[in-house]
């Protein structure tokens, strides 16, 4: 359901989420039957892309696909409900079903070009898909499992146990000092790419633990003030994303080389330059991402 008061992507979904608790079983076949209802297909987590927009197929097509393919009720829009369909299971992206209407597209390419709505419901099936394709298994007998409630739980087969979407929390904060903001980049991006640090939340830890510990443990900055600011659906870890500003008690930087490749104190003049287009020696992330969502709003304080 959408939220206009957070900027992020991949949030503010337009679809109303069934309420798992009840019997679906009929309601999802119904609904599957029923040739008004759209199904996107996805592959290895990349959606089916013609001319530029995602490929929402007729229900009526389902019976193209393998009948081994997940299937995943997404939520209804206008009374019309809205399926992912994995079809990981084709060999490449090209071998893969409805190729010849158009191509699988990798999520972080189609982000810069689909709507916001079209790209909340996508990063939503990507989620359930990648949460299935890790946890098909009981974790407490070892058995197999299969998908209830439209997807939105799995059962195991042999212990009854039940299993829900995995949920990893994630702190990501931008430190502040007077007119500067900290950032930094992990050695798997390329110099000049800078964002904001982040880092899981650990067992007993509240997220604004989390943003103070790992500030800390990766660039040694003590910092106040932990604020809340917004969170994101990140569908390429299964993660949920929540986004802090915070004020260091000072500059002074003592790096962690194994995390950190790089990481230093950026004045605001230059990042904003950098937001509106201008070259400077560092980018920031694109805009479906919360570290930019972060930098928008400080540098519009």
């Amino acid at each position: 359901m959408k939220n206009d008061a957070n900027p992020n992507w991949f949030a503010n979904s337009p679809l109303s989420r069934i309420n798992i608790e009840k019997d679906q079983e009929a309601f999802f076949k119904a609904r599957l039957a029923n040739p008004d209802s759209l199904v996107i297909p996805l592959w290895r987590g990349e959606p089916l892309m013609t001319d530029g927009k995602p490929a929402f197929l007729s229900a009526a097509a389902l019976p193209e696909f393998p009948k081994s393919a997940d299937v995943i009720l997404l939520g209804l829009k206008d009374d019309r409900a809205y399926f992912g369909v994995d079809v990981s299971a084709a060999a490449s992206a090209e071998t893969a079903p409805f190729t010849d209407i158009g191509e699988y597209v990798q999520l972080r390419i189609a982000a810069g070009v689909i709507t916001r709505d079209d790209l909340a419901i996508i990063g939503q099936a990507r989620w359930y898909f990648e949460w299935r394709r890790k946890h098909r298994f009981c974790a407490n007998c070892g058995g197999e499992t299969r998908l209830e409630a439209g997807g939105a739980k799995s059962r195991c087969v042999e212990c009854e146990e039940e299993h829900f979407p995995r949920i990893n929390p994630v702190a990501i904060m931008l430190a502040i000092h007077e007119d500067s903001c900290l950032l930094g980049r992990g050695h798997q991006f390329p110099p000049g790419f800078v964002s904001a640090l982040a880092g899981f939340i650990e067992a007993g830890e509240t997220p604004e633990e989390g943003a103070r510990r790992e500030l800390f443990e990766e660039a040694g900055i003590v910092i106040d003030n932990v604020r809340y600011q917004f969170s994101q659906p990140w569908p390429f870890t299964c993660s949920l994303m929540m986004g802090f500003l915070a004020d260091a008690r000072g500059r002074e930087i003592t790096m962690d080389t194994e995390e950190l490749a790089e990481v230093r104190w950026f004045e605001k003049d230059d990042v904003k330059a950098v937001l509106n287009g201008e070259t400077r020696d560092f980018n920031v992330p694109p805009k479906f991402t919360i570290a930019r969502q972060l930098l928008e709003r400080w540098v519009k304080e």
